[in-house]
């Protein structure tokens, strides 16, 4: 099955996800796109969607000659707001760290905030909608007053509050005076009853100084924030979105020497995360030319035929790029693709259990209308046309 070529919108803004990728390759793959204002429309929509569009506008400094007016001018302006709001997340997360420190409460820096101790202290070089701390559970009624002292509002929904209540992380806390400044207080890193061989105390037992100006923080061992990069995104986001912040962490952490693939291949097989990473790292490399190593990519690939991985990836690709192709006609179709991605059984989770999103899923096909068979074949004899071009799209090319 011949590879089908990105368009260079989707290659624009993911090849951006890499930190190291160049002003000259970013505007090489713009230049292709010339003054097509439908054509940039698209770009900013998928940056817009991918919190990427700092990136893009970091990289295209200078090009204005490539691009259109408008898209130029949106483009500049999202990228401020997006470099405003995360160095207004990353001081709060500061003082945050200061009243933490305050009560003695140990805290640990989790997925975007921890590539920032890493890579950005400023958090603009990996925008996040939301910033994640890691307490020990026995101290989180302590946390919960220093979050309180440093300012921050804990959610009062009551939905929110009863759909977390058992879950690995706190409801939301809101900062007062930026209300789109939000933080996620977790007791876990995992839902409590995922079947991966990796968890929080894993985490702590190799976590590391964070330095300024997070000192008072700890920050995952790169192995260790890759492989909850690849779960969180591959698992808990099911490959539907999120791509491009896990991609930025790849990024970021491939380039660094004290990464050791054959030490996270060992990592990634005996924690059941291979299939997890192998999916990341496929994708990575596929939609932004990342620096991941075939042997790698092989290495964590499951057993599945090549033909049976472009269809899922070109389904995947379809669902996190709209417009790149016909995404999944049905909810059923995306959960058995999802799954023969992942490869539970051969990775080694125990079924049935939350290693599948059950409630996404059925949450998903619920709102699908009346479940009744009669009902579902009227649907899907409707919807004929949108296998057809699903399935053109995937399996005959």
């Amino acid at each position: 099955m011949a590879e089908t070529p990105l368009s260079p919108e989707v290659r624009l803004v993911f090849r951006a996800a890499d930190p190291a990728a160049t002003p000259a390759e970013l505007r090489a793959v713009a230049a292709t796109l010339g003054s097509d204002l439908a054509r940039w429309e698209r770009v900013m929509i998928l940056a817009e969607r991918e919190l990427a569009t700092a990136a893009l506008a970091r990289g295209l400094r200078g090009a204005d000659a490539l691009l259109p007016g408008p898209p130029a001018e949106y483009l500049r302006k999202s990228a401020m707001m997006s470099d405003f709001r995360m160095q207004r997340l990353s001081t709060r997360v500061q003082e945050t760290l200061r009243a933490l420190e305050a009560r003695a409460v140990p805290v640990c820096l989790l997925k975007g905030a921890a590539v920032g101790a890493y890579l950005d202290p400023t958090f603009r070089a990996r925008p996040m909608m939301d910033v994640d701390l890691l307490v020990h559970p026995a101290d989180a009624a302590r946390a919960v007053e220093a979050l309180r002292d440093a300012g921050w509002q804990q959610t009062t929904d009551p939905m929110l509050q009863a759909l977390l209540a058992d879950e690995h992380h706190l409801p939301p806390f809101y900062d007062p005076q930026f209300a789109d400044v939000r933080l996620e207080l977790h007791t876990a890193i995992l839902p409590a009853d995922h079947s991966f061989g990796f968890d929080a105390a894993a985490m702590w037992r190799d976590a590391r100084p964070a330095g300024a100006p997070f000192a008072a923080a700890r920050v995952p061992s790169p192995a260790h924030l890759l492989l909850h990069t690849c779960v969180h995104f591959a698992w808990q986001h099911t490959m539907e979105f999120g791509a491009w912040r896990s991609f930025r962490v790849l990024g970021a952490l491939a380039a660094r020497e004290d990464l050791d693939w054959d030490a996270f291949i060992r990592l990634a097989r005996d924690t059941r995360a291979a299939t997890a990473c192998h999916w990341t790292f496929r994708l990575a490399v596929r939609m932004g030319a990342l620096p991941v190593p075939a042997s790698v990519i092989a290495a964590l690939a499951p057993p599945t035929p090549e033909r049976v991985c472009k269809v899922i990836e070109r389904s995947v690709i379809a669902t996190l790029a709209p417009g790149e192709g016909p995404t999944s006609p049905s909810i059923r179709l995306s959960r058995l693709l999802w799954r023969a991605a992942l490869r539970p059984a051969w990775s080694g989770h125990r079924s049935p259990g939350r290693w599948d999103p059950e409630h996404r899923w059925e949450r998903a096909r619920g709102e699908r209308g009346d479940p009744t068979l009669p009902a579902k074949l009227r649907r899907h004899l409707a919807a004929y046309r949108a296998w057809w071009r699903f399935l053109r799209y995937t399996v005959s090319r």
